[in-house]
């Protein structure tokens, strides 16, 4: 079970190895758990200096070439999805739907972007437009971008322990930074300086937004999230006003190369049969 909880965080080994395996979305997104209300980070063991933390998060933060397939199912609709990860890069297909997004995650800056057609240039969405929800989800470009390690003020908290991983809390705050959010907390994993659980709260410090890991699958030889869910918590609620459900049903590695023609309606020409196994149901804390 230790190894399921382990990679169902960050999906990769320890950095020592040196070999780069398959993060999946709120990875590459905002991680908001559901056990916000019972989080204390603990004070009074120091941390390392921030800057040696988010310097051994960027070296770590890489993607594998694979191509994904799956659904993100709002309350009223579901959305077929092809999901393409490239190094720090990742680009959804919507099936059916005039719409792609890119988002790439360095350490200097994210960039978000959208285009309705593989022939159309990329539109870059900026400023308080990345606020906005994608379609009709509880996802919104924001959450895609993972900006607030980059904020200018954040605050160390202390050690904690999360999913039996020591970690280190932070709390970040946007400054200047259009988000809708007033604060995200995070938890950095100390053994391998991976991002682990963020939670995003509102001026008043509430939470409104968080997520549930439920499940991952094996494809290849990576670990990566079957099912999550992304709820919209109303201000000073306990219960969610609406959730989203993003859903990989398979994948397979695939080169940069084949990236470029691939298109999502012939997503099958690259897909193979069987290929996700050793599916593990995740127990929640």
């Amino acid at each position: 079970m230790e190894w399921t909880l382990k990679t169902m965080f960050f999906l990769r080994y320890k950095p020592t190895i040196g070999r780069r395996f398959l993060l999946f979305f709120f990875l590459f997104s905002i991680s908001f758990s559901s056990l916000s209300l019972w989080a204390k980070p603990n004070p009074e063991k120091p941390l390392p200096p921030l800057e040696f933390i988010q310097g051994r998060f960027w070296r770590n933060f890489r993607l594998k070439d694979y191509i994904l397939k799956g659904s993100i199912q709002a309350a009223k609709d579901t959305y077929p999805i092809t999901l393409i990860l490239h190094d720090r890069s990742m680009e959804y297909r919507f099936k059916g739907l005039p719409l792609m997004i890119y988002v790439e995650i360095n350490p200097e800056a994210s960039f978000v972007a959208y285009r309705n057609r593989s022939n159309e240039p990329w539109q870059p969405i900026t400023g308080i437009n990345r606020t906005k929800h994608i379609l009709n989800t509880d996802i919104s470009y924001e959450d895609l971008s993972l900006d607030f390690i980059r904020w200018d003020k954040i605050k160390p908290l202390g050690t904690d322990s999360i999913k039996t991983l020591s970690c280190w809390a932070f709390d970040a705050y946007p400054g200047s930074s259009p988000s809708a959010y007033s604060k995200v907390r995070y938890w950095i994993a100390e053994d391998y300086y991976a991002l682990i659980r963020a939670e995003a709260f509102n001026s008043a410090n509430q939470l409104i937004k968080r997520l549930d890991i439920n499940s991952v699958q094996r494809i290849g030889d990576a670990y990566v999230i079957k099912e999550m869910q992304v709820a919209t918590i109303p201000p000073g609620k306990t219960l969610s006003s609406s959730k989203t459900y993003i859903q990989i049903e398979e994948g397979k590695p695939i080169s940069p190369k084949d990236t470029e023609n691939l298109d999502s309606d012939n997503y099958e020409k690259y897909s193979q049969a069987g290929v996700a196994t050793e599916m593990e149901s995740i127990e929640k804390k």
